[in-house]
């Protein structure tokens, strides 16, 4: 009696002493975020995030993939045969002379030999990441995972070592707890680091587009430019090495080295590696071309403009990488709330070991151990750091694909806010009869998600409503300068409710300041003299149909993250008292800590499974309505 209640106000105060620990130590500002928030920055310099310090231990993607790729199929193989082994020697017969009953098959010690590479090899950056975060004050995933693995491995090694000090009924191993759980966290780091090499391999592709090989006319022969006799006097060069003002041969089937306009010659134009259309338009003297585009036809000969990283391909390259890599406004929440959880988590594995220990029923160590595992395994918030990162990603892609190129993951959320669109006469001026029909569908499509249409031109009110009437679109601001443009589009921006965004869909280099001033700024045409740097978003094409096609990327996407978020914080949040033990008192019933390690798999699998849905979403619009004289609705002029 002495005994129990002496380890009951030992357990409380040890507990006790933890919880003071863990607050203290990590939710205490420590000095180095002191310092940070001094600077105007709420988290420490040192932190990083778990995509950092993988990239630390591995460098790119592709390597990362092959690492994991080996420490996944090593833990599979050792933790099949332990768990076998534990399997084997839990449903021994009663007969000793059954073979289950052999010694090496009912010893832990074979299963310790065996998990012990899992633990330390497979385990290396799971504990090296986990236990960096925990001296930097800020854990993560990794942490709860490091301590859960650690807590089994020595309690199952202390069964080897002193089984005989422990209570009768405590003296069952977990090693195959360790070795699943360890393997399962790193499959599912694995299927991350995939899925993200993926989104990589798709912008390095775009890069390779540009041919190794350049055709180059002497300039010397550049009074020569007759496409059917230029390859007699060519020289082949690196592509790298042309400059602005070169001239090139480019025949049938090869790729332009660069940006240019094409001298001499006609050619069909392949260019739905960079706008996603399938038509192939003929191009003449005069007319330019891009460089990464296919001549279908020719051959021609073309003067080049830009080269390398300063061409549309070398720019669409950059927006879409810096894309890719930046982060979502609401993936600061999900940091936030990982920060929060995973030292709740903590405390909640030390009070339900403790409670356990104290009022459980015998055998109370064991029982005590299984729950405060399971706790830190299960209620681990993996599925929440995949939330936002995978569905980006993805979208970034989507998007490339279709000719739309997202300067920042924080599009992807205020484009999903836009009730006015503002399209710049220069965007819509000198249309051909293809074009006019894809401008009145983009404007079918606004007005059919409730948004507001305006043209903004320099014109007289006359003509400029009439050009809004032929495409449908409902206001017109007229007469206004270059000058008065950005003063307009904030005055539209204050009239605007809360939460409603204003976009403007304008083209010339002239307008890069005004498309800052927008809520989202959309830069038609190909993005040249600068317009893929100043814009949000880039329509590669020209074609005002993706402006409702980036609406609809941006709402699908938020729709994406939302789902995750839900099913990542529902998962948490019902299975941490399945893990505490609640059922036990109703059914007999405690969670094996294998079902943890692979329900806590299973909620990540869910979320990249969902994430990866959005390679496959279609966000063209099907709306082709046709520009007309006259309509139903005269368009409202506003006045100054």
């Amino acid at each position: 009696m002495g005994f129990d209640i002496f380890m009951l106000g030992a357990t409380v105060v040890a507990a006790g002493a933890l919880t003071w620990f863990v607050i203290w130590y990590f939710f205490s500002p420590s000095d180095a975020e002191s310092s940070s928030s001094a600077k105007g920055s709420g988290t420490s310099a040192d932190s990083q995030s778990s995509d950092e310090a993988y990239a630390a231990l591995y460098g790119d993607r592709e390597h990362e993939a092959a690492a994991l790729s080996r420490l996944v199929l090593v833990g599979i193989v050792l933790t099949a045969i332990v768990f076998a082994l534990a399997v084997l020697a839990l449903f021994g017969s009663d007969d000793p002379n059954n073979w289950t009953n052999a010694a090496w098959i009912q010893s832990p010690w074979l299963q310790a030999i065996l998990i012990t590479p899992v633990m330390f090899y497979c385990g290396r950056p799971i504990h090296h990441i986990g236990l960096h975060a925990i001296a930097k004050r800020s854990p993560d995933i990794n942490s709860l995972i490091s301590i859960g693995t650690s807590a089994a491995y020595i309690y199952s090694l202390a069964v080897c070592v002193a089984s005989d000090f422990m209570p009768e009924g405590s003296r069952e191993p977990y090693f195959e707890s360790v070795g699943v759980t360890i393997t399962l966290v790193l499959l599912g780091r694995l299927m991350e680091t995939k899925s993200r090499a993926k989104s990589a391999s798709s912008v390095r592709q775009l890069a390779e587009l540009l041919p190794k090989i350049a055709h180059l006319v002497p300039k010397a022969q550049h009074d020569r430019t007759d496409p059917s006799t230029a390859a007699e006097y060519c020289t082949d060069v690196d592509s790298d090495a042309l400059t602005p003002g070169d001239i090139v041969l480019v025949g049938p089937g090869e790729s332009f080295p660069a940006d240019g306009s094409i001298v001499a010659g006609e050619a069909l134009i392949d260019e739905s590696a960079i706008n996603g259309q399938g038509e192939s338009p003929l191009r003449g003297p005069g007319q330019r071309v891009h460089a990464g585009t296919v001549a279908s036809s020719g051959p021609v000969v073309v003067r080049c403009t830009k080269v390398g990283r300063h061409s549309t391909l070398g720019g669409i390259v950059d927006v879409a990488a810096k894309a890719q890599n930046s982060k979502a406004p609401v993936q600061r929440l999900t940091d936030i709330i990982s920060r929060i959880v995973v030292p709740v988590v903590m405390l909640i594995a030390i009070w339900t070991f403790a409670i356990w220990v104290v009022l459980g029923p015998q055998p109370r160590l064991s029982h005590a151990v299984v729950t405060a595992i399971n706790v830190l395994i299960i209620a681990c918030p993996c599925a929440l750091g995949l939330v936002t990162p995978l569905s980006v990603s993805a979208s970034v892609n989507l998007g490339a694909a279709n000719g739309i190129l997202l300067s920042s993951a924080k599009v992807l959320q205020r484009g999903a806010r836009i009730r006015t669109v503002v399209l710049d006469q220069s965007a819509i001026g000198n249309v051909d009869e293809d074009d006019a029909h894809g401008t009145a569908s983009a404007v079918k499509s606004l007005h059919d998600r409730g948004i507001r249409t305006i043209l903004m031109g320099s014109g007289e009110s006359t003509s400029t409503v009439e050009e809004a009437r032929r495409f449908g679109i409902e206001e017109v601001i007229a007469s206004v300068n270059q000058q008065d443009k950005k003063t307009w589009i904030k005055r539209l921006i204050a009239e605007s409710e809360p939460g409603d965004l204003v976009a403007l869909a304008s083209d010339g280099f002239e307008n890069a300041a005004v498309l800052n001033s927008a809520d989202v700024g959309f830069a038609m045409g190909s993005g040249a003299d600068g317009m893929l740097q100043s814009s949000d978003v880039t329509l590669v094409n020209g074609d005002l149909r993706g402006i409702p096609n980036t609406i609809r990327l941006c709402e699908i996407t938020i729709r994406n993250i939302r789902e995750n978020f839900i099913w990542a914080m529902a998962f948490n949040l019902l299975s941490i008292p399945i893990a505490v033990g609640v059922l036990y008192p109703f059914t007999g019933w405690l969670l094996n800590p294998v079902i943890a390690a692979v329900a806590m798999a299973l909620s990540s699998l869910c979320v990249v499974l969902n994430a990866h849905r959005l390679h496959h979403q279609v966000i063209r619009i099907t709306a082709n309505a046709q520009p007309s004289s006259r309509s139903t609705h005269e368009p409202r002029l506003i006045e100054g």
